[in-house]
């Protein structure tokens, strides 16, 4: 085979990022009550290790002189942060939501609800003071953003106010600030519609999510979800409860998997994680269903190593995997559920899946060459982990004497230039080495 045809068949197989490059999509959120403070840092951990993409903390409460509170402690107050006072841990907690291994991508806070009177205090300061930067509603939401620079958005949960002309400068104010913003109405549409036009009219890039309640006030809006349009905004999620609602999670990931096909939805969220009880419901099945529906992680065909089963003889739901190392919440993103596989598929000649009971991707494991149509008893619902590798089944064994077509770049395993041109690969110092050959975006490592 001439060295330019041989060069193309490699190139056929183009080299494929690790699983920490690929793309996160934040499509399955949860709301987090004063439970993660109260029961940390386990709640912590198990937010993180949930599947869950974005968190949003409920909630912090606005005063009518513009200090921010939570459950009766001060959080910024005269421009300053204090939270440290009565919640020491709180800013490193936060950061370890967003800290690998974690699933989360995205925090919020979240101000207003039923019955609380946040808006009515920003409306009242807004119309006296303004949106400046000597306001003390722009220092203390300010003095929150550099104390805890993790929090990437703020969740309008306005429940009665409505007031169209300070809840707008309100989310510029916060847009200058740092914080995106998302909507999360049950009702008065039209407020709500219009809100986001008068804030994108400024700040177009603002608003950059809706969450239609469909539970409690918005139950109404179960079927009615496709009905809420906002203009420039394509992310619309809807959400359900975690409880009161006699629904099995199956169930629940059943009307989220409506949702989805009837294309009237692209994510999800649900209420309310905030106390002990809580602890009994399943987290991780939540968010990989959600996770799986929505597609938090998209896999081109031509990645996809390994496609592993919750079923035996490949039934049940699937999930594809590229080359990766996947803990228990990168494989929640993927969405498989922890202690859910019973088969796989090899997909690509060369891939290799070595799956562990261990959430780590440590201790016991079971390495995977050929499919497994069903595992031991050993391996069996025991899944917490998985690796995947490939190694490229195509290789040259002789350098012919022609040029190639084409520049290629030759480099050591640890990307350090050998050398370049038409005729690289005829170097005989390469002889033997395995390399990463490059011709423009694409790379396959061989060896000579």
């Amino acid at each position: 085979m001439k060295k330019n045809l041989l060069l193309l068949s490699l190139f056929a197989l183009w080299q494929l990022p690790v699983a920490s490059q690929t793309e996160i999509k934040a499509v399955s959120g949860i709301y987090a009550g004063g439970h993660i403070r109260r029961g940390r840092p386990q709640t912590i951990e198990k937010l993180r290790k949930s599947g869950f993409t974005y968190i949003l903390l409920f909630n912090v409460h606005v005063d009518t002189d513009g200090t921010l509170k939570t459950d009766g402690e001060t959080i910024c107050k005269d421009g300053e942060y204090v939270f440290q006072n009565t919640q020491p841990y709180y800013q490193q907690d936060i950061k370890d939501l967003k800290t690998a291994p974690t699933s989360i991508q995205r925090v919020e806070i979240v101000i207003g609800g039923w019955g609380n009177d946040s808006y009515d205090h920003i409306r009242d300061l807004i119309k006296e003071h303004g949106t400046g930067s000597t306001t003390m509603l722009y220092k203390n939401f300010k003095a929150l953003k550099e104390a805890v620079p993790e929090i990437d958005a703020v969740n309008n949960d306005d429940e009665h106010c409505y007031d169209l002309e300070t809840g707008a400068k309100f989310h510029i104010m916060m847009y200058n600030l740092g914080y995106k913003t998302t909507l999360a109405p049950y009702t008065n549409k039209t407020y709500w519609q219009n809100l986001c036009t008068k804030i994108r009219a400024t700040k177009p890039r603002a608003v950059d999510r809706v969450m239609v309640q469909c539970y409690d006030g918005g139950a109404g809006n179960l079927n009615q979800v496709g009905s809420w349009t906002f203009t420039g905004v394509t992310e619309r999620h809807a959400g359900l409860l975690d409880y009161s609602n006699d629904w099995s999670v199956d169930r629940n990931l059943e009307q989220f998997q409506k949702w989805k096909d009837d294309g009237v939805a692209t994510g999800g969220f649900v209420w309310l994680y905030n106390d002990g009880y809580d602890e009994t419901w399943d987290l991780n099945g939540w968010a990989s269903g959600m996770n799986r529906i929505y597609k938090a992680v998209e896999v081109p065909e031509e990645e996809a190593m390994v496609e592993v089963f919750s079923g035996s003889n490949y039934t049940g739901y699937s999930v594809k995997l590229p080359v990766g190392t996947y803990t228990l919440p990168d494989l929640a993103v993927y969405g498989l559920r922890a202690n859910d596989l019973e088969s796989l598929k090899i997909l690509k000649e060369g891939a290799t899946a070595r799956i562990y009971k261990k959430e780590n991707n440590t201790g016991t494991s079971l390495l995977c060459k050929v499919d497994r149509k069903a595992l031991t008893t050993t391996f069996k619902n025991q899944i917490n982990s998985i690796t995947v590798t490939y190694e490229d089944p195509v290789g040259i064994s002789k350098p012919e004497a022609e040029k190639t077509d084409k520049d290629v770049m030759v480099y050591t395993l640890d990307g350090k230039l050998l050398c370049k041109g038409k005729n690289a690969l005829q170097n005989s110092a390469l002889k033997g080495k395995t390399v990463i050959v490059k011709e423009g975006n694409r790379s396959v490592k061989v060896k000579l």
